[in-house]
């Protein structure tokens, strides 16, 4: 049953994925009052997790043959469908910002082309590279989700949004995307140490990934400062305002960020160390989209959906060409992969990038977008 949180699972694994919706109608761009410093340095996330959420699943999904243990591999299938349901409702987001009128097309898609000229695949390399290249990107992940645990303890502590009025569906999103990336903080070291990841690896990866990141959100908020017709780049990132938003809570500060970075150098560490999932859960369990998540699912009501099944009805949709070609990310012709990436697999066929020869018509993808919206077709 979704939502049934007694079920054991492994502390630092995900338990499921909360397929959460949120009303962005009312929601505004600088969306904490009268800080549009704040907000906009938060909204950089908008633009860097749909790109990113898909290569962590996609990373993950490639690495999964290979891990032995029962109950790491199983912990995968929710990891995916937490992430690319990540990367799907942030994706929302941008699409709001655009409807208000900030096009942040230039950036997503200079990040798009970005990652996959950098962190690719390159199946023409032998395969001993394939395996390091592998370990190489599983490492830079688990560097990076050692940042989003720590930002998302700061956004499940941090009162902040409450005492400045900040938009509630927008504090919601994130702080439901917090609690899960505290509750999954541990999954992706632990595959790249069952993968045959070595601690000089996770080191090496860590010392790349902060002054990527880091700058990545800089040249973010500078952007977002100039596509805001509101503001339209009368102010950029700087120290003096960065230092006040610490002061009022609204973000964290250095010491926060990069204080736990020590600890995660030390052979022997292991990131459910940190944080206490008990705190992500208790936010789940009042998270107004996350409960409506759960009693929809629990419900089992299927809107529209019809007797459509996947033998009968979604699997002829794939070719098989468009299998080989995603082959690298998920098998097509999998009920389990496809119910799992069905979010990721969805807004590509929407956009028209999938399959790579031409779009699908629309009753295609209606029905893919009803099913999907419905639940994973029996």
């Amino acid at each position: 049953m979704a939502g049934d949180l007694s079920v054991e699972v492994h502390e630092g694994h995900p338990s499921e994925r909360r397929q959460v919706r949120f009303d962005w109608s009312d929601t505004p761009a600088q969306w904490i009052p009268g800080d549009p410093f704040s907000s906009h340095v938060l909204n950089v996330l908008h633009l860097l997790l749909p790109t990113g959420e898909r290569w962590f699943a996609a990373s993950i999904n490639l690495a999964k043959e290979q891990v032995k243990d029962p109950e790491l591999r199983e912990a995968i299938g929710p990891f995916i469908g937490q992430e690319s349901w990540h990367a799907w409702a942030h994706t929302k987001v941008l699409e709001h910002l655009e409807e208000v009128g900030i096009d942040t097309a230039p950036y997503t898609e200079r990040m798009d082309r970005a990652f996959k000229r950098v962190l690719g695949d390159h199946p023409s390399w032998p395969k001993f590279l394939q395996g390091w290249w592998m370990r190489r990107r599983l490492g830079a992940i688990s560097a990076i989700e050692h940042f989003t645990a720590v930002l998302g303890h700061f956004a499940l502590t941090s009162d902040a949004y409450d005492r400045y009025e900040a938009d509630p569906v927008m504090a919601d999103l994130f702080r439901w995307h917090a609690a899960e990336e505290v509750e999954h903080r541990s999954l992706v070291f632990d595959v790249h140490v069952a993968v045959g990841g070595r601690w000089s690896q996770r080191v090496s990866t860590m010392a790349t990934t902060i002054p990527v990141l880091f700058g990545l959100w800089i040249i973010g908020a500078n952007f977002m400062f100039k596509a805001d017709p509101e503001i339209r780049g009368r102010i950029r990132f700087n120290l003096k305002e960065y230092r006040r938003a610490v002061r009022e809570g609204k973000l964290p500060g250095l010491k926060v960020l990069f204080g736990t970075v020590p600890k995660y150098l030390k052979p022997g560490y292991n990131p459910v160390q940190e944080f206490d999932t008990q705190l992500a859960l208790d936010y789940l369990a009042r998270s107004p989209a996350a409960q409506a998540a759960a009693e929809a699912a629990d419900s089992e009501q299927v809107a529209d959906g019809g007797d459509v099944s996947f033998d009968g009805d979604l699997k002829e949709l794939f070719r098989e060409k468009d299998r080989k070609e995603m082959a690298w990310a998920y098998d097509l012709w999998s009920h389990e992969d496809v119910s799992k990436n069905a979010d990721v697999i969805l807004e590509r066929v929407e956009k028209g990038d999938m399959p790579c020869d031409g779009p699908w018509s629309e009753e295609q993808v209606d029905l893919f977008r009803r099913c999907t919206e419905a639940g994973a077709p029996p």
